[in-house]
């Protein structure tokens, strides 16, 4: 029993933390914005530590069960927090705006992530998928002008209760005829049985649409654009960076776990939402006149991307298409610090008009903003390049012609509207001057500049033990 308890200090550690920032918020007179995301680092800290811990120990495997492929994911979703924590925090320093309770729902939200990555029932799938999507609605409703994000949450409001209900119905239906909710009952189930009803055909359709709402996927996208253009600066770029990585592990393991036995039902539905997404984000980023907006449907073209890369989620496959998801997210990452440091009269521009002449100002940031336009193409020797190989020779060797015609027509659209971004920032006349930028701006763009320079130079390093545990994968 005590044993199970240490097992649970990741899980704990949440629930310690938002016990914590509430008796600071509630008690102590000083305190900062900064005060709760210096916490928030300390927990984080300790969650990563015990996490890896405790990467094949489970206190309930019944219900959520860690192995090594669930931490891998989760470890690297919580470094992306922790470096998104450090832009997020200047943001609500400069426009001094209490940081407590944005903190308390990444904890809170985080705890969902971390069940639904090891979830080794329906129950626990579907419990997590309510708890995230309850946390986003709240988020979007940490901008201090409610009635400029009303719309939004209304609009997400809807989508979470139509997928929330969804997934809801599948795992119901799948645990009344696999009769239990444990994933390998209903592994089992759809492997000794080849005749199913509509029910059970629904039940699967549910649970895979609760999946492409989650990533942003077309044709379920629009909440994501509406909630990145509206949404406050450290809400949008959290979104965008942090967990789609939780979302793509928690549905590998539910394609090759539960689901493995209905791929030839479940793959065509991934398959139609990551090429409509691919296409549908190149060509609307090209459209797009609102920065946060371009970048919202530059992600979802990325995710589309992998998504198209690991379409029969084989072990070659997804461990291509990780490597490509990794390199994407550092650049997002990347951009959004840019757009920590992007502002004039102390307001955040959120213009593409706002860039113009950006490189005669700042041409560290500048340059920096151009890399990360070229990785996000695929460009040599960029680190982008290496991501896109990836995922383009694993469907070659596979002979996967009509998706590697997609992904090219993706590629080169994608192309076309990041080209817009350098063109702006290095060929238009200069529009406006700029605030100067924070040092954390400059701290973290060189840490993000460095992982990508080391991983140029050794390509195997940002990869060397994640394929280790991907290749470990049963």
């Amino acid at each position: 029993m005590l044993q199970n308890w240490f097992i649970l200090i990741p899980e704990i550690t949440w629930l310690v933390f938002i016990v914590a920032a509430s008796g600071i918020n509630r008690w102590r007179m000083e305190k900062t914005p900064k005060t709760f995301f210096t916490l928030l680092r300390y927990f984080l800290a300790v969650y990563l530590l015990f996490t890896a811990v405790f990467y094949n120990r489970s206190a309930f495997a019944e219900v959520w069960q860690n192995t090594p492929l669930a931490t891998l994911f989760k470890v690297f979703a919580g470094v992306l927090l922790l470096a998104w924590s450090y832009p997020a925090a200047k943001w609500f320093l400069n426009k001094n705006r209490p940081s407590y309770k944005f903190c308390c729902l990444l904890a809170l939200q985080f705890l969902g992530f971390d069940i639904l990555a090891a979830a080794n029932s329906l129950t626990a799938l579907t419990g997590a998928i309510v708890l995230i999507c309850c946390c986003n609605y709240w988020l979007i409703y940490r901008h201090w002008d409610e009635a400029k994000v009303r719309s939004a949450a209304r609009m997400y409001a809807i989508y979470r209760a139509v997928f929330a209900g969804l997934a809801g119905y599948g795992a119901g239906v799948l645990m009344h005829y696999a009769g239990g909710a444990g994933y390998e009952q209903v592994k089992n189930y759809f492997l000794q049985n080849n005749d199913y009803g509509w029910p059970v055909l629904t039940g699967v359709a549910g649970i895979v649409a609760a999946f492409i709402f989650l990533l942003a996927l077309a044709p379920f996208h629009i909440w994501f654009v509406n909630f990145i253009r509206v949404g406050i600066l450290p809400v949008s770029g959290y979104i965008t960076i942090v967990p789609p990585l939780i979302y793509f592990g928690a549905l590998i393991n539910l394609m090759r776990g539960p689901l493995a036995g209905m791929s030839d039902f479940a793959m065509p539905m991934l398959e139609a939402a990551a090429a409509i997404s691919l296409l549908l984000g190149a060509i609307s980023a090209g459209g797009e006149k609102n920065i946060r907006c371009f970048f919202g449907y530059i992600s979802i073209y990325c995710l589309g991307f992998a998504l198209l890369g690991m379409m029969d989620f084989s072990t070659p496959s997804i461990i291509a298409s990780f490597a490509y998801i990794i390199v994407a997210l550092l650049s997002l990452a990347g951009v959004y610090t840019v757009f920590s440091g992007l502002k004039s009269h102390s307001e955040y521009l959120s213009e593409l008009e706002a860039l113009q002449g950006f490189y005669h100002l700042r041409p560290y940031m500048a340059a920096a903003l151009m890399i990360f336009m070229f990785s996000l193409m695929g460009l040599a020797p960029t680190l982008g390049f290496v991501g896109y190989l990836a995922i383009l020779n694993n469907l070659t060797a596979a002979g996967a012609i009509v998706r590697l015609g997609a992904l090219a027509g993706g590629i080169l659209l994608a192309a076309a509207a990041c080209l817009k971004i350098v063109r702006t920032i290095y060929f238009m006349p200069q529009g406006q001057k700029y605030d100067r930028a924070d040092k954390t701006v400059y701290v973290c763009l060189f840490i993000n500049m460095a992982i990508v320079v080391i991983s140029l130079i050794f390509p195997a390093w940002l990869m060397r033990d994640a394929l280790t545990i991907l290749l470990g994968m049963k």
